[in-house]
């Protein structure tokens, strides 16, 4: 392969845009980007995406927008409705559409960018696919930190029948090493003419040839030409190609042209094209319910959509990004892996957001105008996967499988890895060659993995959850939990496959630490981390604050408190107000819920009243606040 690649036009990069936290959001070329500085939530000034309630009538439509001052330009993707308004009033107009029962979402149109980290050094050729442990740039790799795509080969190299979306800054249909495996259109799909190759939702034309060099890159990992005796070669030797560009020469774009570019995928499905996966190595913006629906609208038509969980090397668990953070159940977030199967420094990560990993340093791939090059990042990995999708549709009896099914067989079918765990769904890098029934023969089973254990409590219980291990290759029957209360260890209970537990045996004010371990019919695994818990004691509120009245003519006596320092260790419900005429002698008047105020007119005037408050919680009532007077008028 090395003799191949020397063979080709290998590219030093180095950009003056450096994409490694993929925030980079730079205003799209002949569009008119939000005056606000480029960042995260960059969005286009005078457009704004709308979503309306089933069965509005159009009456009523027109009559919302015009309230917003807003007029009808089309309608794309899954009904979202394109509306123009004043140069900054987008969010004017958000806030106005939003006050009405009838509109389901309102939205600006966020800038989105490519996610990749160009490189200025030069390493090893496709390790992703085929690792032996090479030293690469002085670097050893570890042997078989890959995703075993040899052994796949040798049961399916892929099939043209599967096509394959990347949406992304278009692809380079010309390239010799991507050529034989582009999508022609058949004429007619998308209003587009006989041997097109895709969709440019930028200026909404039938030719997505790639002015950038970030969708080349991803086409050749996920179907560059194989066995022809030149350049590098794809997870995928035989597969088609769509291209579907809506990213600009500088990487960047917007919502609305990612929803039309998808949209062009899932009519080309509903016309009879076989699209079962589409790339999308790109985020950025906010939350988009508008594009939400169409990546629903592609999984209803049964596309796996493949994202990159971004280069900000973020828990986007707590930090969402887009499109990887959508919970649509057709979504696949990628994070990026190293030679060793480490987690690569720049990757971001979720355990709840981000499904596995996959090879996304020093990749060797396509690029525009017939030459190679090297790159990193989650944009890198992300192919890897898409391509793995490809090409086990392309299997002996895979080609059925639902969206739901692939995306099964793809996580259920990781190596698990150590700097995963914790950091993705299934703790693991991809795996083709498991994925693909009878690929090779698994390894004998072991004892399951160890769970991560967490842990809340109350005064009476503690509740525990723990993740599920990595299996071993046996089935998970149980899992059995130990508390330690001093220094005795015991089992508390031995639990079906669940993944948690309240236990009510506690006391208030005693530490107990738990673990748990995970049982299948190789036997019991390791424990899991140990986690230290003490149920706090029941307490009350400590008293409200400042009390003050006041005594306005003829409308009684306001008293007026702030809450108390502390509710104690449940909630604050409610107060309780105290009135005498005698300083020091309060008696019950009234109870109110959880405000700070309360107008007491049983007054008579000319005469002093005294008030206390006590606030109220779960546990009980707290010692009575300050003192405060007041002469009725």
């Amino acid at each position: 392969m090395s003799q191949l690649l020397r063979t080709g036009v290998i590219l030093r990069l180095t950009l003056i845009v450096m994409m490694v936290t993929g925030l980079g959001l730079l205003p799209a070329t002949g569009r008119n980007a939000s005056a606000d500085p480029p960042g995260p939530e960059a969005f286009e000034d005078g457009i704004v995406l709308v979503g309306f309630q089933a069965g509005v009538p159009d009456a009523a439509l027109q009559a919302i927008e015009r309230s917003a001052g807003a007029a009808h330009v089309r309608t794309v993707g899954a009904g979202t409705r394109v509306l123009q308004v004043g140069r900054g009033r987008v969010e004017i107009a958000i806030d106005t559409l939003k006050q009405h029962a009838e509109v389901r979402y309102a939205e600006p149109n966020y800038v989105l960018r490519a996610y990749d980290t160009p490189n200025d050094t030069y390493f090893g050729l496709l390790w992703g696919l085929n690792n032996t442990g090479q030293s690469v740039n002085r670097t050893t790799g570890a042997a078989d930190a890959d995703i075993d795509a040899l052994q796949a080969w040798s049961l399916t190299t892929g099939t043209k029948d599967v096509v394959v979306g990347v949406v992304d800054t278009g692809v380079d249909y010309n390239h010799p090493d991507l050529a034989a495996n582009v999508w022609n259109n058949p004429g007619g799909i998308g209003d587009c003419a006989q041997s097109t190759h895709g969709y440019n939702a930028i200026n909404s034309t039938c030719d997505p040839m790639d002015d950038n060099h970030h969708g080349t890159h991803v086409a050749g990992t996920i179907g560059a030409a194989g066995n022809n005796g030149a350049g590098v070669v794809g997870v995928n030797w035989n597969t088609s190609i769509m291209g579907l560009k809506f990213l600009d020469s500088s990487g960047s774009g917007y919502t609305l042209d990612a929803i039309d570019a998808i949209h062009f995928a899932v009519r080309a499905k509903l016309a009879g094209v076989n699209v079962r996966a589409i790339n999308n190595s790109w985020g950025g913006g906010g939350f988009s319910q508008a594009l939400l629906d169409e990546i629903n609208l592609a999984g209803a038509n049964d596309i796996l959509f493949v994202a990159a969980s971004g280069n900000s090397t973020a828990n986007v668990d707590v930090r969402p990004s887009y499109p990887c953070s959508y919970s649509a159940s057709n979504v696949v977030c990628v994070a990026a892996t190293t030679q060793s199967d480490g987690i690569a420094y720049f990757s971001s990560y979720g355990a709840n957001s981000v499904h596995l990993g996959a090879p996304g340093t020093n990749i060797a791939s396509t690029f525009p105008g017939g030459g190679y090059a090297y790159l990193d990042g989650t944009s890198m990995a992300t192919p890897h996967v898409t391509g793995a999708a490809a090409l086990i549709l392309s299997a002996p009896g895979q080609g059925g499988l639902t969206v739901g099914q692939l995306k099964s067989v793809i996580l259920n079918n990781v190596d698990p890895l150590s700097s995963l765990a914790g950091k993705t769904v299934t703790g693991g890098r991809l795996n083709v060659c498991k994925a693909i029934p009878n690929c090779a023969t698994p390894p004998a089973p072991t004892v399951p993995g160890a769970p991560v254990l967490s842990a809340t409590s109350t005064s009476a219980l503690v509740h525990l959850s723990w993740t599920v291990p990595s299996d071993g290759g046996s089935t998970i029957t149980n899992y059995k939990l130990y508390r330690t209360n001093g220094d005795v260890r015991v089992l508390l209970a031995t639990l079906d496959a669940v993944t948690s537990y309240d236990d009510s045996t506690v006391t208030a004010g005693i530490t107990y630490s738990y673990e748990v371990s995970a049982v299948n019919a190789v036997g019991e695994g390791a424990l899991s981390n140990r986690v230290d818990v003490m149920p706090q004691v029941a307490t009350a509120p400590t008293a409200p604050q400042n009390l003050t009245a006041a005594a306005a003519k003829g409308k009684g006596i306001t008293l007026a408190w702030k809450g108390p320092a502390s509710a104690g260790s449940s909630p604050v419900t409610g107060y309780r107000i105290y009135r005498s005429n005698v300083s020091g002698n309060e008696t019950f008047l009234a109870s109110v819920g959880n405000v700070t105020s309360f107008k007491d007119t049983s007054t008579a005037r000319g005469t002093r009243y005294y008030y206390k408050v006590t606030a109220v919680n779960a546990v009980g009532e707290s010692v009575a606040s300050n003192e405060a007077s007041a002469q009725a008028k």
